[in-house]
């Protein structure tokens, strides 16, 4: 599966498809300069809606559209994404998730360790993430992007 750096223009994009299960960088330097200095240490595929920037880089996808669900699609269309990683990664962080019991996350989380023995954990944001009613919006929302 290929890696990939998000330019500063597409965070939501950037934590959509670490949803989907894509090993997705979002840029923590400042310069363009430093993000494909990046992409190329890392072997990573640059993402961006910047044409000059795009030309800078041979391993880069030109996005055409603003529109994030498009933006998806036409990466889905070159990389099919493998529907068994999707909820794999930490969309904050790129972190993949660990599957925990769901005692570990305290009493505060009295309502999710009633209805769920294991839940993912992020071990880098120490975030926790569960199958609630939300997962299966963002579940929708993915097979309409993908498949629409």
């Amino acid at each position: 599966m290929p890696r990939f750096m998000a330019d500063h223009m597409l965070g939501k994009t950037c934590k959509w498809m670490r949803i989907i299960g894509y090993d997705t960088l979002y840029p923590e330097c400042k310069s363009d300069t430093e993000i494909l200095d990046k992409c190329i240490l890392d072997d990573r595929i640059l993402l961006t809606r910047d044409y000059e920037f795009y030309k800078r880089y041979d391993k880069s996808i030109f996005l055409d559209s603003p529109d994030f669900k498009l933006q998806l699609k036409q990466i889905a269309k070159q990389f099919p994404p493998d529907r068994k990683l999707f909820f794999s990664r930490c969309p904050l962080c790129n972190n993949l998730l660990d599957e925990v019991d769901s005692r570990l996350m305290g009493p505060e989380f009295k309502d999710v360790m009633s209805r769920f023995s294991r839940v993912k954990y992020c071990t880098h944001c120490h975030k926790y993430y569960w199958n609630g009613s939300h997962y299966d919006k963002i579940l929708t929302e993915i097979h309409a992007v993908l498949e629409g």
